[in-house]
């Protein structure tokens, strides 16, 4: 066990080495902006990449895949590491359900492919799953978007497709 203490004694920061847990009272991130997690991902039509939108897979318990169709409400989140974000915190449990090779984004900030094709994107729209492959899309029908909403955007596309920042708070 490692302690750090400030000025007056009391601990600061406890590094617990039998459980390899840090015990502190803030921590601060300064290397990424996104809480992820560590899934397996399967593809649709292509190669997994940052910036992907998944959901869960209901063929494999625990997994995900690349979205694929409009207001999808399995939507998990966004494959983190695309454009110049990162993950700031990046959980993982080895040889568990609860590993996997891809940093999928639950919450924060993150840069995700967007279509414009339904409608330009613009800061605070709702974003859900688009027809798209790993693609979101502005909410149009609010209906639908019930359960399929993936976060907020932060930036604007007007057309076509591209990164948009997103923070993601599904809903």
């Amino acid at each position: 066990e490692v302690k750090l203490f400030d000025s007056t004694g009391a601990t600061t920061i406890c590094l617990d080495g039998v459980e390899g847990r840090t015990i502190t009272k803030i921590l601060e991130i300064t290397g990424g902006s996104d809480l992820s997690e560590r899934f397996n991902v399967e593809a649709v039509g292509g190669k997994v990449k940052p910036g992907m939108v998944v959901c869960i897979d209901p063929r494999k318990p625990g997994e995900l895949v690349v979205s694929s169709r409009a207001y999808d409400r399995t939507v998990a989140g966004i494959i983190s590491g695309a454009g110049d974000v990162k993950p700031g915190m990046l959980m993982s449990q080895k040889a568990s359900a609860a590993d996997g090779e891809h940093p999928v984004a639950l919450t924060g900030r993150v840069y995700c492919w967007a279509d414009a094709s339904s409608g330009s994107i613009a800061p605070g729209d709702l974003l859900t799953t688009a027809d798209v492959p790993g693609h979101a899309m502005k909410v149009t029908d609010r209906d639908r978007a019930d359960g399929a909403v993936l976060g907020k955007a932060m930036t604007s596309l007007e057309r076509g497709t591209g990164l948009v920042l997103v923070l993601v708070t599904l809903q």
